[in-house]
């Protein structure tokens, strides 16, 4: 009789529940320690394109300038009637941004060659132009929901921006992160500041561009050339290393306050220098207005030209910031991005510095101006 010995199953054995939750424990808490430097990485890379972004566009200065031996300017107008800088102005006939003769240097020349340059961007026959999205001036940093803005000034807006009678204009353009400076206004405390080395004499604050092309380009008929400025390197007395060409002011038409977009509150004429730049001031390449006149500050903080009290901007005084503030202020005329500390620049010799967000209003100043002999110190 044969017998048959029993077969002895052994199931393996799994995780346990609690087992499972230790090792998802364990997985959170590395994903959360490996997250931040992984955000920063990203971060440092937006960075560094920014920054390649700002070599491009110094590159194609200094390319424009050894073929014509000038800078590019920062706006041309022409208005019917007399249409000088100063005196009575007429209807806006046509005008142009820093950036439209840089194109064909960016590789852009199709761009440039479809723009006609004897009509403003916002005529319907430059559409298809100014539209494009351009790489080249959008910083990877900024949370752009689209590539395109919409700019729009009612007769109100630019009639307070640009003088004379205006009737308005709204148009579709590319974005742009990077704006220039035609001057910065007054004497920053003046008594203060002039015994820290500080000079305004003049028409000297004016940034290496200039602040006006000159009046017989801006008469009838209208003269415009590639050469219509004639500011150039040998203009930049104060050195072209201590001086910057352009600045990153990011995000507009939108204004942000550390991060969090604040919407201006305009119940009149605009006579708030911010909110004017705010509203024509950037944001597309094409615009005119690509451009910003940094403010500086009175004794009691505000806007230097700046009544005490302003109902259509009810926010704080500016205080001594210039550059990312809280305040919404300050940054509708100042220095804006979303690196964190501060903002990249393109200086004059085509380098790219990392401006600090705590650099003071006489150094930020300095390197604004192109000819007046003033400190820069250390930035």
């Amino acid at each position: 009789m044969s017998s048959v010995l029993p077969v002895t199953r052994r199931r393996a054995r799994g995780f346990t529940l609690i087992e499972l939750l230790v090792v998802i424990a364990i997985i959170a808490v590395l994903v959360s320690l490996l997250l931040p430097a992984v955000q920063q990485a990203r971060e440092a890379a937006r960075r560094t394109q920014c920054k390649n972004n700002l070599k491009q566009v110094g590159l194609a200065f200094h390319n424009y300038h050894d073929t014509y031996g000038t800078w590019t300017q920062y706006r041309f107008l022409h208005y019917s009637g007399s249409g000088a800088s100063t005196g009575a102005r007429g209807a806006l006939i046509n005008g142009a941004s820093w950036t439209m003769p840089l194109l064909p240097y960016l590789d852009q020349a199709n761009v440039y060659s479809i723009y006609n340059r004897n009509l403003p961007p916002y005529d319907p026959a430059n559409a298809a132009a100014v539209k494009t999205v351009i790489p080249a001036f959008i910083c990877p940093s900024t949370p752009h929901q689209s590539n395109t803005v919409t700019i729009s000034l009612d007769a109100t807006e630019a009639t307070a921006v640009f003088g004379g009678t205006q009737t308005g204009y709204s148009y579709e353009g590319g974005k742009i992160d990077y704006v220039t400076f035609d001057k910065s206004n007054n004497d920053y405390d003046g008594t203060a500041n002039a015994a820290a080395g500080y000079r305004n004499t003049g028409n000297r604050n004016e940034g290496p561009l200039g602040e006006f092309a000159p009046a017989t380009y801006q008469a009838d008929p209208p003269l415009f050339t590639d050469r219509i400025l004639s500011t150039k390197i040998s203009d930049v007395r104060d050195g072209t290393s201590n001086t910057m060409l352009i600045e990153e002011v990011a995000a507009r038409d939108l204004l942000y306050a550390r991060g969090a977009k604040v919407v201006p509150q305009l119940t009149a004429a605009i006579t708030d220098l911010s909110y004017a730049q705010l509203k024509a001031g950037g944001g597309a390449w094409a615009d005119i207005q690509g451009m910003i006149r940094p403010q500086s500050t009175r004794t009691d903080g505000l806007p230097a030209g700046f009544p005490a009290t302003n109902t259509a901007w009810p926010s704080a005084p500016r205080g001594s910031c210039f550059i990312n503030c809280s305040n919404a202020r300050a940054n509708g005329t100042g220095g804006y991005s979303f690196h964190s500390g501060g903002i990249n620049v393109l200086l004059c010799d085509g380098s790219q510095r990392f401006i600090s967000e705590n650099v003071s209003g006489v150094t930020y100043r300095s390197l604004i101006s192109r000819d007046e002999g003033d400190p820069v110190g250390e930035f």
